[in-house]
Parts: C-alpha cells; structure tokens; sequence
C-alpha cells in the first residue's frame, strides 16, 4: 500500500490542532487539521472527537497519490460537522 500526504481541514475553518482520528483509532491521532501528514492509499475515515468522546467532525474519502504529492502539496480532506 502506498502512503500519501493528506491535509485534514473544518467545513468551518476552525478546530486547527485537534487530533485527527484515521479508520477507528482512538487511540493513536494519525495527524492534527491543518497539519499534513502521511495516510495509506484507498478508502479512510477522517474524525475528530468531542470531549466526550463521540465524533463531531468526519469525512469518509478514498485517497489517491497524485504524482506531486508531498508534505508541501497534500491532498485535502474536508470535515463536515457529525460525519460526512
């Protein structure tokens, strides 16, 4: 599997430093919105949790690896308010 850099943002443009959750797990943040960082190729489920701890901002998006992808150019990742 390939990874890919991903950039998560907020419908709203607010939340910049919340963790961000990738396909379920809660335990570990794959990255923060507004930060790129790096998530394997296909199908993924972008969340961020409430405090307490339910989702209140996902995207479910399939990530494909553009040929200029990089932490300078990722692939943008829009949250929409309790899922997407």
């Amino acid at each position: 599997m390939v990874n890919c850099w991903v950039k998560v943002v907020r419908s709203d443009g607010n939340g910049t430093g919340d963790d961000v959750f990738v396909n379920g797990n809660y335990v570990d943040p794959a990255g923060a919105i507004g930060t790129a960082f790096l998530v394997a190729t296909g199908g993924n489920i972008f969340e961020t949790l409430a405090a307490d701890q339910s989702v209140d901002w996902a995207m479910t998006q399939t990530i494909t690896r553009p040929p200029d992808n990089s932490r300078r150019k990722p692939v943008p990742v829009t949250l929409q308010p309790g899922g997407s």
